[in-house]
């Protein structure tokens, strides 16, 4: 490693210390002030909640006792007289009030003192909080007929109402905040049932509560929390928005709403480049009242919470960049003055190592660097003078060693020549012996082994002359096929192996008898392999681009890792009796036709690949 590399990596690796160190702070401080800022939303929130479903029990209450007033209870009871012997539905009327719309009670109801001391009430309320508490307010007897009107519309038989006969079973009635259509608002249903003395139903009074009382305390958090820079949203049950921004109802729903599933909780939501934290919870009630099962959610932007931390993070920034400028500044300048001269040495080196020996080394600035450079010259000097000796005693060991080689291959193909002529007599004499016996078996037996030996003796000699004995090529078009069955018909196979083709014909131009040689050594190995125990040969045939590749596989013990590396080199084998030159006389054949011979273990498998477009109608 350089030094300027190690030194640039040392004082990095301090800069990044400190950096992580720096970051790691950075980090934590930002993951408390997110919970800090979780906590605190979480306990906003929970507040605005119980405020709402305070001032709404609030509401429901005083409402509840102005319909226990004496007077109400009163004129109900004077309609109840008046009305036992009345049939109501005949006496229904709808008279048109100055809007166009029609105002469906009677007369006599619309003008009494209870409606005048309901309008009262009414005006009360709205001037109290300078806007509309209450959008319709009137009462009905026991058969369900407007006896007095405070605010609004309505119809005059209201007995055929869901709210009404919740009332009449003694009960309040709640209803869900809904669109008012005659109102052109949103507002709460409310409505109680008006009892006597004697716990004994005698009427009912309903109201219709504004949107904007209702929430007029949530708004009034809202604000707020506005100033700092905390977005407040109330959604129903189904995730529907109630209120946000200063809008009631705005149409739209929260993205997130299927991730509040808990009562209470905060929530970080991504979307998009911006990342904010969601701290909700769910209505439960005050006192009597249940709740609407509303959500209140206070969403503040990550951005705001990290503010305070943006001089920080610019520190470190600044901090790393600074101890990155200056590790590169102590780098390049031990650089210049230790690394150059140290770099320049490597290169002569690598020149050196090429053979290049008229390089020098030139002095240094530095004394401890001439020390190296005084060595290394006369290291030079002494690695050329070795070289050049070595360089000798190698040319003339190649040279004698060519020699030898040259007279022993001679050698060898002479006497392998003379050597198949005898052989041949041998043969014939044999099928005269053998013809000239009677039916021995003893003899036959004996014929039989020296047919063998004869056999194995041409085999040997064979792969002897066709290893060291190179002829040209005569290539012309052949099957593939046609040769690897003629090579099969040359190889004494025995019953107990099967011999399988997969693959479709192909047409090659090669030298037939040479191509032959190769697939009856291989078949033959295959056969050795394979032994007594019986087996099967699978020979393929495939195209694959411009070439023709066959594979010979057998199911036989295959060959030791030991020689695996070395199979195709002469003198090779793993047989006693073979002379370890028929594969590497097959290499020597595919090489020449311009292909390659491959093999591999488990299964045994040789891969020949011989070229389709070799040249045709010519020796090579």
């Amino acid at each position: 490693m350089k030094i300027s590399y190690l030194l640039f990596i040392s004082i990095t690796i301090l800069i990044m210390t400190y950096t992580l160190h720096t970051y790691f702070t950075y980090e934590f401080a930002i993951n408390e002030a997110k919970k800090s800022a979780s906590l605190r939303n979480q306990a906003q929130v929970t507040n605005i909640m119980k405020d709402l479903d305070r001032y709404i029990d609030g509401r429901i209450s005083n409402f509840n006792n102005i319909a226990q007033v004496r007077q109400i209870h009163e004129e109900v009871i004077k309609s109840n007289k008046q009305f036992s012997d009345v049939d109501v539905q005949s006496i229904q009327t709808r008279t048109p009030n100055s809007t166009g719309k029609k105002i469906p009670f009677l007369q006599e109801a619309q003008s009494s003192k209870l409606s005048s001391d309901l309008r009262e009430i009414v005006n009360l309320y709205k001037n109290e909080y300078n806007y509309d508490v209450v959008s319709e307010l009137f009462v009905t007897n026991m058969y369900g007929a407007n006896i007095a009107l405070g605010a609004g519309t309505s119809d005059y038989l209201q007995n055929d109402e869901a709210w009404w006969q919740v009332t009449k079973n003694k009960q309040v009635y709640i209803g869900n905040i809904e669109y008012q259509e005659d109102y052109n608002d949103y507002a709460l249903t409310l409505a109680y049932p008006i009892l006597d003395e004697s716990d004994n139903f005698i009427g009912s009074m309903r109201i219709l509560i504004t949107m904007e009382d209702l929430l007029h305390d949530f708004v009034n958090d809202v604000d707020i929390l506005r100033e700092s820079k905390k977005n407040v949203v109330l959604l129903n049950d189904d995730g529907q928005i109630i209120f946000e921004n200063g809008n009631y109802y705005p149409g739209n729903s929260k993205q997130y709403f299927s991730h509040l599933t808990d009562h209470s909780n905060t929530i970080e939501i991504t979307d998009g480049d911006h990342s904010f934290l969601v701290s909700y919870v769910r209505s439960i009630g005050f006192k009597d009242f249940k709740g609407f099962d509303w959500i209140a959610i206070i969403e503040q932007d990550q951005s705001v919470i990290l503010d305070d931390f943006n001089d920080l993070r610019t520190s470190i920034l600044i901090s790393s960049v600074i101890g990155v400028v200056t590790a590169v500044a102590l780098s390049l300048i031990l650089s210049y003055f230790v690394t150059n001269p140290l770099k320049k040495m490597s290169k002569l080196t690598t020149k050196l190592g090429q053979g290049d020996f008229n390089t020098t080394m030139q002095k240094s600035k530095i004394t401890e660097i001439n020390a190296i450079v005084d060595s290394f010259n006369k290291m030079e000097i002494s690695l050329k003078k070795l070289l050049e000796t070595e360089k000798k005693l190698a040319e003339a060991n190649i040279k004698i060693k060519n020699e030898r080689l040259t007279a022993i291959g001679e050698l060898a193909a002479s006497m392998a020549h003379d050597m198949k002529n005898p052989l041949g007599t041998i043969r014939s004499g044999i099928d005269i012996i053998k013809r000239s016996l009677g039916p021995s078996k003893d003899m036959q037996d004996v014929m039989k082994r020296t047919e063998r030996a004869i056999s194995r003796i041409s085999h040997q000699i064979e792969d002897v002359l066709n290893y060291v004995r190179v002829t040209p090529l005569d290539v012309k078009p052949m099957m593939i096929k046609s040769i690897i069955q003629s090579a099969i018909q040359s190889v004494n196979v025995p019953k107990n192996i099967t011999i399988e083709f997969d693959g479709s014909d192909a047409q090659i131009n090669c030298d037939e008898r040479k191509m032959e040689i190769v697939f009856i050594n291989l078949i033959l190995n295959s056969v050795q392999a394979i032994g007594n125990d019986g087996g099967t040969i699978t020979i393929r045939i495939r195209i694959r681009d411009n070439n023709v590749m066959v594979e010979i596989q057998d199911s036989g013990q295959g060959v030791p890792e030991s020689i695996a590396a070395d199979m195709f080199k002469p003198l090779v084998t793993t047989k006693q009796q073979g002379t370890g030159l028929g594969l590497a006389s097959c290499k020597n054949i595919i090489e020449q036709h311009g292909g390659t011979i491959t093999f591999k273990n488990d299964p045994t498998i040789f891969s020949v690949f011989i070229p389709r477009d070799l040249r045709t109608n010519e020796t090579i």
